[in-house]
């Protein structure tokens, strides 16, 4: 009986010795686990926050905070401001289409952000794409893509 006795004792410390190895390397496995997620995210993490730093730069908020809401307050009080302006209509010399006309003229084939600059120079509103899609139309333009650019060159048609 004493044998069978110290067999189930051996038996059962073999068992726990078992248990304990078992933990051990189970504990090990999820510090790897651990250390490979840390090493994975790490990058992932600092990516995260240049981006956030970017579009806080550019203005952009987060959603659920303070500032959001500061700003969402903010944009619909500009809002509310700018709907009350009434418009103004400018008048000028030369007729935007003839403005643009010109300039081709003088300077042979300006490229479209030439045209945009000098709009802006004499003071007009938004942009000169509208007026110079129409002329395309009319065909008293023409319009030449650039090549490996963004962008065209205008001629007179």
């Amino acid at each position: 009986m004493a044998d069978i006795a110290t067999h189930v004792q051996r038996l059962l410390k073999k068992t726990e010795r078992m248990r304990q190895q078992t933990v051990k390397s189970l504990l090990h496995t999820l510090k790897q686990i651990d250390q490979e997620r840390k090493a994975r995210t790490a990058d992932l993490e600092e990516a995260a926050k240049v981006v956030l730093k970017h579009l806080a730069d550019l203005g952009h908020v987060g959603m659920n905070t303070k500032a959001a809401d500061t700003q969402a307050k903010r944009m619909a009080t500009i809002g509310k401001n700018r709907r009350k302006q009434k418009r103004i209509r400018r008048k000028f010399a030369v007729s935007g289409e003839q403005s643009i006309l010109d300039f081709v003229k003088s300077k042979s084939n300006p490229m479209g952000r030439e045209i945009e600059k000098q709009w802006s120079s004499e003071g007009r509103a938004r942009t000169a794409a509208n007026l110079l899609s129409k002329l395309v139309k009319e065909k008293k333009l023409k319009r030449t893509p650039l090549k490996d650019e963004r962008g065209s060159r205008y001629s007179l048609a």
